[in-house]
Order: C-alpha cells, then structure tokens, then sequence
C-alpha cells in the first residue's frame, strides 16, 4: 500500500508548467457586402482579431474600418463610389429620408449617389466588382444579381405544436423554375412585436426587431423545377431558426388585461450566386451547432480576394404578413431603405 502511495505522490508533484508561443494572427479585412435590385449597395468592413486576443470596451469600436476607400464597379465599367456614413450624415439622411435611421455611425460605408438619386445601377442579371483600398492593400470581390423569383403565396396558421394558441408559423408555397439554378436566401425581420416591457408594470411596448435575420439558405439541387409547400421560422438567438410569430391575444396583469398586437413580419425572399449560397450556408449550419463540443469545425467560403467575408447580390423579392391566421399573401412589398439592413 505503500508503495502505491508514494508513486501517487511522485505523479503529481513532478509536473511542468508549459507556456505555448501561438503566432499572431495576420490582420486582414473582413468584409460584409450587399447590393440588390433596386436598391444602393452598402458595405462593413472591420478587421479580423485572434482566437486568443483579449476583449475589452473598446474592441467593438477599434474593429471596424473607417479609411477605406470603397466603389462599385458594374459589368459596363460604370464606378459609383461609397460613402461613410457618419453621425453628421445620419442627421442629415434623417431629415432628408424623414425617418428614423438606427445604424450605428462610422460602420456602414454606402452608395450615397444611388441612395438620394435612384439611377437604376443595381439591376438584376448585372455583375457587379467591389473595390477596396486600405493600407496600400487593395481588396476586391465579385458577385452578380440573380433573377428574383417571386413566391407563390403565403398564409399564417396557428403551430400545432405550440402550447399556446397564438403562437403561428408563416407557411408558402414556391415553385421553382425548371430551366436555371436557383441558390436561395431568407431572411426575416419583425417590423412589429408586442411585448410586456417589465415584470412589474402592467405595459405593453414594441419592441421591433432591428436588422433582417438569417432564415436559412440553400440551393435547388433536390426542388429544382417542383411547386412545393415551405414555411419560414422565425430566427432566434445562438442556434437554429425555430421561433414562432404571435398573432393578436390578451394576458391578465393583476387585476388588468393586457392586450397585445400581432407581429408584423417582413419577408425577403433572395436569389444569390453560388459563392454567396456557400457562405451564407455555413453560417446556417454553424449557428445549428453553436456550442456542440462534437460538431465538425467548417471554414467559411469566401469570395473576397486579399480578405476576409462576403459580397453579395441579391435578387430580392419582399413580402409583408401580419400575424393574422388563415391570411393570405400574394403582394410583393415595397420596403424602405431602412428595412432591407
């Protein structure tokens, strides 16, 4: 027994601290871009940062890019360039625009010419070149803006599943056309959503979401040419689209009722190109296994040469479906510039 204890003791006290040297991760640019028809491209540009760097107050900030200098090349050689949009300019497209625009300042760089003077330069079936000059490095990227192909129709119904009988899914019907590839993107985004702001008072306030978020993307391979019957589940945070929408309902509050509105969902529905589908299919497929220690580590395809992310142009169709059950939609929407961010 001895014996046993004092080789215990041995393991244990001979052990080495050891320090690992990881090399520096190279800084690069890492861009997210977007042009689609009808509407100006814009573009955010941050930099990479190592695995094992520290995080603080200031990370946020020091990430994004303001001294680029950024421009829009189409297929006929015609250059609109993009502008930084500061906090003097938000003001300004506030007054001009008469409407409320929650983007940080400093982060979003745009094509101005096109936001205030609509010149029809982002069309579908145009190929489009995105050029970056930073720190004497130059960056570029290339996409192309699909033909948008319009949903049959969507309706709301109530989710058998649910607990509770508000709870809805939107549902759609999409045929595909035989003669093309088709790389689909959605994304969805709550332009109205009632909610009790506190646990303590009895109020109601709502509460949007800000930015369109990622539904899913994928491409025909398994569809092609088929009519087929879909659904579109609300996005939720750090994992696999699976939420529900709420349509109108009452909750008790004391001794009140509290009365809630529907949600009132934007729908974009997008053709993209091949390299786009790829990226933004494995940010599908990374969110679906956030946190699995046993999920397969994947790399992000990108399309941007001398960087990092994506540009990407879609050929989008927007639908408008308030949360009422058994609605019907069959209406394109038109949204404001403000929507499709």
């Amino acid at each position: 027994m001895r014996k046993y204890f004092i080789i215990f003791i041995f393991l244990f006290s001979c052990q080495e601290e050891i320090t690992l040297d990881l090399p520096q991760a190279e800084t690069k640019l890492v861009v997210q871009g977007a042009i689609e028809n009808g509407f100006p491209a814009y573009v955010i540009l941050s930099k990479n940062q190592g695995y094992f760097e520290s995080i603080d107050a200031n990370t946020y900030t020091d990430l994004f890019v303001t001294d680029a200098i950024v421009s829009i090349v189409r297929d006929d050689n015609i250059v609109h360039p993009l502008t930084l949009i500061d906090e003097g300019l938000i003001n300004q497209l506030e007054t001009i625009l008469d409407t409320t625009i929650n983007i940080p300042p400093n982060t979003i760089y745009i094509d101005l010419e096109e936001l205030l003077n609509p010149s029809e330069f982002s069309l579908a079936n145009r190929s489009y070149t995105l050029d970056i000059i930073w720190q004497d490095q130059s960056i570029t990227a290339q996409t192309k803006i699909p033909e948008p192909t319009p949903l049959d129709c969507l309706w709301v119904e109530r989710n058998e599943t649910a607990d509770k009988d508000f709870k809805c899914d939107i549902r759609a019907i999409y045929s595909d056309p035989v003669d093309q590839q088709n790389n689909i993107l959605i994304r969805s985004k709550r332009l109205q959503h009632y909610e009790r702001n506190d646990s303590i008072k009895c109020e109601v306030t709502n509460n949007p979401d800000l930015t369109l978020k990622l539904v899913d993307s994928g491409a025909d391979v398994l569809i092609n040419g088929q009519s087929f019957e879909t659904y579109f589940p609300r996005p939720v945070e750090n994992g696999f689209p699976s939420g529900k929408y709420n349509s109108s309902h009452v909750k008790s509050c004391n001794d009140s009722t509290l009365e809630f509105a529907e949600d009132i969902v934007l729908i974009k529905f997008c053709q993209i190109d091949e390299p786009s589908m790829k990226f933004w299919r494995g940010i599908v497929r990374q969110a679906g296994t956030n946190g699995n220690p046993f999920a397969e580590p994947m790399n992000l395809v990108s399309n941007v040469n001398n960087g990092l992310g994506i540009f990407t142009g879609y050929g989008a169709v927007y639908y408008k479906v308030p949360i009422i059950k058994d609605i019907t939609i069959s209406e394109e929407h038109t949204p404001t510039i403000i929507d499709i961010f």
